[in-house]
């Protein structure tokens, strides 16, 4: 008689519950402290504490986390009732930047299907009554989320739609196509919005005047909410019309709300007066911040998906013009702010006979583009691809910092060059350490691209001999490439990633970081106090951006009083 493990019969899906029960129980017969989950695929020993098991992909993991510290909030009632469901052990986590967050339990059935009654019933409402602004393009939002909520469970994922209530300023420019714009913004973003057409995500937008009456509006329908950087920050200091609070109780929990932002949350980040060490716009941390590339302090890589290559095809090597396109959009760059100083040009190119160096810059007054160069002008988006394409490098001056052009370059099979100072970078950082040359700062182009190495892109030190950057330049010329796309930035790849995004339990990791940072609510969480003087500043350039509705909420001079309030118990 053929022996069967307990291990065996519970990959059997239909008896994956009974079998978490029965292997719970033999383990801690043994004497073991574990940790499960339950998948598809069976169940998976996730913890050991007296072998020390690790997960899947090799995490180490152990009780002393999501588990932890949910007997740490038991004593608090503020912060252990969550809105969705409870934090499940059964639950595997998600990873993303070196990050480890729980994933959300799945609803009960009946929960779900009441939640979607109720909903249905809302949309329709909203639908019959509109906000005025931006109505066409939310309205066919909701009327797909009313069909996606008509479908909800039938592929057994007991989740409610993800909808996103964003004020990202960037956002009307790609509800219609073709996008009105080539910035790397807009490219991003027209990635993103293509995945959430494909996998039945739903994004609703307004300005951010009316964010606090937006949300509002909308409700429980909205699950996240992405605004830019300013935005977050004077969102989260309005407990008046924006961020929920005593005086603001149906506001936007801070957990809800993420920066969309393209450069991230570096140190010594000028604009905000930030410090020498890591910080964030929403105070929880870097993992509130949606970036588009991998970016150091625990910044959430949602990245993107260049749609700029599917139309074009590939022209040969040996057929590509002797020419090298010089990434800069402005004259000025050549003049300040770039990795060359101007008298680099006439060496470069006395170094390249034969090799055209093709601009399309613009020529801003003052600042003439090198005379060494061919200037073609400003290209439109499928001008440039042609030009792009037909070219042998793309060779960066340090100016865009971390432009999408590099990867529009190598989906083309032309390989990229690109600079760093090497008195103050390492050619390729090292995010992990965070380390943010090639993120911010002048010192280095394009921390991301640099990842991906030779013979795609080539890293040259600025402050080095002019001829070994010739022999560089010459070296990724004369190597042909075929076309090429990372892996990571795949439509697949940046499907996954977004799906894990909105498969976090963001409220239970928030409350991990409110244990972390030694706060007992959310109201405790303080905007860090560098920001303050950003936000007094804002006030003397008239740059604020909170507008208070006049008679739905307290008066602007009360709203005034509570931030000079707060200014000062910081």
């Amino acid at each position: 008689m053929r022996r069967i493990s307990l291990r065996t019969i519970c990959n059997r899906r239909f008896v994956v519950l009974l079998c978490g029960v029965a292997m719970t129980l033999a383990l801690l017969y043994q004497g073991q402290s574990l940790l499960l989950w339950t998948s598809r695929e069976g169940i998976v020993l996730l913890s050991d504490r007296k072998n020390g098991t690790t997960g899947p992909s090799g995490i180490k993991t152990d009780l002393g986390g999501h588990a932890g510290m949910e007997k740490e909030l038991e004593g608090n009632p503020s912060l252990s009732q969550p809105d969705r469901g409870p934090l499940e052990s059964s639950s595997p986590p998600i990873t993303n930047n070196y990050v480890i967050y729980p994933r959300l339990s799945q609803l009960a059935p009946e929960t779900l299907y009441a939640m979607r009654d109720r909903h249905i019933a809302k949309l329709q409402s909203i639908i019959a009554n509109p906000l005025p602004k931006f109505w066409q393009y939310n309205a066919q939002q909701l009327k797909t989320l009313i069909q996606a909520w008509e479908n909800v469970g039938k592929d057994n994922d007991f989740q409610q739609p993800a909808v996103v209530l964003s004020t990202y300023g960037y956002v009307p420019c790609v509800m219609n196509r073709p996008v009105c714009s080539t910035t790397g913004e807009v490219i991003w973003l027209e990635g993103v919005t293509d995945v959430f057409k494909e996998q039945n995500h739903f994004l609703l937008y307004d300005e951010f005047e009316n964010l606090g009456n937006a949300y509002k509006f909308y409700g429980d329908i909205v699950t996240h909410v992405w605004s830019s950087e300013p935005q977050v920050i004077w969102c989260i200091n309005d407990p008046i019309s924006c961020i929920q609070s005593e005086d603001n109780p149906d506001g936007i929990k801070i957990w809800q709300l993420f920066t969309f932002t393209f450069w991230g949350s570096p140190p010594n980040f000028g604009t905000f007066y930030a410090p020498e060490h890591s910080w964030s716009f929403n105070p929880l941390g870097g993992e509130w911040n949606l970036v588009p590339y991998q970016m150091p302090d625990k910044h959430f890589y949602l990245g993107y998906h260049f749609t700029g290559c599917e139309d074009t095809v590939p022209v040969p090597h040996a057929e590509k013009k002797d020419q090298v396109v010089v990434l800069a959009k402005r004259s000025e760059y050549f003049h300040f702010a770039g990795l060359f100083k101007p008298d680099f040009w006439s060496s470069f190119k006395q170094g390249l006979p034969g090799l055209d160096l093709i601009s399309v810059s613009n020529e801003e007054e003052g600042y003439p583009v090198p005379e060494e160069l061919t200037l073609l002008g400003p290209q439109d988006r499928r001008a440039y691809d042609l030009l792009l394409g037909s070219s042998k490098a793309l060779f960066g001056i340090g100016r865009p910092k971390i432009s999408p052009t590099p990867y529009a370059s190598l989906c083309r099979g032309v390989p990229v060059v690109l600079p760093y100072d090497g008195r103050y970078c390492t050619p390729v950082p090292n995010i992990n350490q965070s380390e943010w040359c090639g993120f911010h700062g002048v010192f280095h182009q394009h921390g991301a691209a640099a990842t991906l190495g030779e013979p795609y892109v080539y890293m040259v030190n600025s402050q080095g001999p002019v001829e070994d950057i010739v022999r560089t330049v010459r070296r990724a010329v004369n190597t042909p490439i075929e076309p090429f796309q990372p892996p990571e930035m795949t439509r697949e790849a940046l499907t996954q990633r977004i799906r894990d995004y909105f498969y976090i339990d963001w409220q239970a990791y928030g409350r991990q970081k409110l244990v972390e940072n030694g706060w007992d609510s959310w109201e405790q969480v303080n905007t860090q106090q560098f920001l303050y003087k950003y936000l007094a500043e804002s006030e003397k350039q008239g740059k604020r951006i909170v507008q208070l509705p006049p008679g739905q909420y307290l008066p602007t001079n009360q709203w005034e009083q509570w931030l000079k309030q707060k200014q000062k118990s910081v």
